[in-house]
């Protein structure tokens, strides 16, 4: 068994003590946004209790029949010093070991326990979501409300936030550090890494801010709060943080997005959905817009967004319409 080289030792060492870091911050967070609560609703998840709006969030929850939230309802938390104290234990023995194989083992051991984790907040999280209270105040038949994983989604009017806090983001740092070591320490022995590096990189990248496809019939408007229906219209703001916010027609985008304009640096994606490509989101700055009395948009917009310029010109004569460019189309509805 080939030995470790002595900075790759002292590397795994600090990341082992880097993670003494989760008794003290939050590893995780769930985020909750919506028009009574522009401020936004926040719950850390730490290592052994929560913390932040708590009981406000419960008691919203209790109209459409979830579960008051409570720390005993998590049994992990009784348990969850002794696994970090084991990953970090292990840690710490396999730089003192020496040994290639401790360190493979000690990644095997965080890839396991991660996914270990994901499985366990989402079965949380479906039971929470799904299994409600039938003599709740607010009763949707056929809806169920699952926090997201990793990501952002929609329930009902609000918009729902869940990631890494600090302390997660220190375990995927040191994750991706001891990949790092492993890698500097088997050279170009490839397989091996990517074998070790794949399931992590699948988990970083559902943390991605990519769009969410409109769901006509079920999503609502954030603007007008009028349910998403017609699927040649609509349209979508996704900021760098992953929060998205869904629009039944593009007045309803405009109204939010010239009404913040503090906030219009921090959008990862403008998007509207293409006339000619029902439920086909574009992006709204490269877009051409035609404006004619026959488009019939939800809210009265009466503009249509286009990606094939010359698809837009077409229609432009059938309709006699206006041509319209994204800072056009931004100045009219300001």
């Amino acid at each position: 068994m080939k030995s470790l080289k002595p900075i790759s030792r002292i590397a795994i060492a600090v990341c082992a003590l880097a993670l003494i870091s989760a008794y003290f911050i939050p590893l995780w967070q769930i985020l909750m946004w919506a028009p009574q609560y522009p401020e936004g609703l926040e719950m850390k998840i730490w290592i052994n209790t929560l913390s932040g709006d708590v009981r406000t969030i419960s008691a919203l929850n209790h109209y459409i029949g979830m579960k008051h939230i409570e720390v005993e309802m998590f049994p992990e938390f009784g348990y969850m010093i002794y696994i970090v104290g084991f990953i970090i234990a292990f840690g710490l023995l396999t730089a003192l070991v020496n040994k290639r194989i401790m360190l493979i083992s000690y990644i095997g051991l965080f890839v396991i326990t991660g996914i270990a984790a994901l499985v366990d907040f989402y079965l949380w999280g479906y039971d929470y979501g799904h299994n409600l209270n039938p003599e709740a105040p607010i009763i949707i038949p056929g809806m169920a409300y699952q926090p997201p994983l990793i990501g952002t989604k929609i329930l009902l009017n609000f918009t729902a936030f869940s990631g890494p806090d600090i302390g997660g983001w220190i375990f995927i740092v040191v994750a991706l550090v001891l990949m790092a070591v492993l890698f500097y320490e088997v050279k170009m022995n490839r397989n091996v890494v990517a074998i070790l590096v794949l399931p992590l990189a699948v988990i970083l990248s559902s943390c991605s801010t990519d769009p969410i496809p409109l769901e006509f019939g079920k999503d609502t408007c954030y603007s007008c709060k009028m349910t998403l229906m017609d699927n040649k219209f609509g349209a979508e703001l996704v900021t760098k943080k992953g929060k998205v916010y869904k629009f039944d027609d593009i007045n309803c985008l405009l109204d939010y997005y010239n009404s913040n304009e503090e906030e219009q640096t921090e959008y990862a994606h403008k998007l509207v959905i293409d006339f000619t490509k029902p439920g086909t989101l574009i992006e709204a700055s490269n877009s051409h817009y035609l404006k004619a009395e026959e488009i019939k948009s939800p809210m009265a917009s009466k503009i249509a967004a286009f990606e094939d310029y010359e698809l837009m010109k077409a229609n432009k004569e059938k309709w006699n319409g206006i041509y319209l460019s994204w800072g056009e189309v931004v100045t009219q509805f300001k």
